[in-house]
This record gives structure tokens, C-alpha cells and sequence, in this order.
């Protein structure tokens, strides 16, 4: 059976303030913090990307996150960069169950610009997963 990947849940950075910028990191977990001079808004969470991975009972397999400065968020002001991607599992971390399929999530940092013009910004970013 071929290994295959469906995202279930989309990352999300939650809502902040820019100040003089900084950035705003998602962590696997859906842990949000922020660096810089970006104030996080309590009220709004951060999630991380969720994706089913399915294939082979007990496969592994290895995953390939975007590469920095390749993912750019773009709405009412500046794009902004997502760097640092990281997963849980990572690497050639991934193991399907017995009944072949494993949860996988994706967290990232977003780059934030000062003074970014507020409002929604959206993007995409492909992972790619292959049986070891």
C-alpha cells in the first residue's frame, strides 16, 4: 500500500499584536509563545497542523518539512515568513500503528514585520512523508 498523508486541521498562529516585531512560534503541541516585541492576545490560541498519515501496518517512514524562508503568509500588509518548522514525530521519527495510520503535527514560527498591519493572513505549506 502507498504511504499517504491528509491534513485534518490547518496551523494557526492565533491573534497577537506586532509592536516593533518579533515573531510568534507554535510548537508540535500547539504551545504558542512569543519573541520580540510581539504581544500575544490570551483569548486566542495557536494550533498546530494536524495530518492522519496512513499506509503499511508498522511502516516507518521519514517526513520533509518546508525549508525556511519558503512559506509566506500574505493579507492586508506585509507577508510574513514562516521559519523553523518542526513535527512530532520528526525526522524518520514516524511509525504507523498496527492498523497503519499515525496522527502527525506540524508547528512552526511565524515572522512578524513592526507596525504589521493587523487582520487575517493565510498561506499553505506541503509536507511530504516516505516509507524508510
Amino acid at each position: 500500500m502507498d504511504i499517504e498523508i491528509q491534513n485534518t486541521r490547518g496551523l494557526s498562529f492565533g491573534s497577537f499584536v506586532a509592536g516593533s516585531g518579533g515573531s510568534v512560534a507554535v510548537s508540535p503541541s500547539g504551545v504558542r509563545s512569543a519573541g520580540g516585541d510581539v504581544w500575544l492576545i490570551p483569548s486566542s490560541e495557536g494550533l498546530a497542523a494536524e495530518f492522519t498519515v496512513s499506509g503499511d501496518a508498522e511502516a516507518t517512514y521519514t517526513i520533509q518539512l518546508p525549508g525556511n524562508d519558503f512559506v509566506k503568509l500574505t493579507g492586508p500588509g506585509s507577508d510574513m515568513v514562516i521559519n523553523d518548522f518542526t513535527s512530532a514525530p520528526s525526522g524518520a521519527g514516524g511509525q504507523l500503528s498496527a492498523g497503519g495510520s499515525q496522527a502527525l503535527t506540524v508547528g512552526g514560527t511565524l515572522n512578524v514585520g513592526s507596525a504589521q498591519a493587523p487582520g487575517d493572513y493565510a498561506g499553505t505549506f506541503s509536507v511530504t512523508v516516505n516509507y524508510n
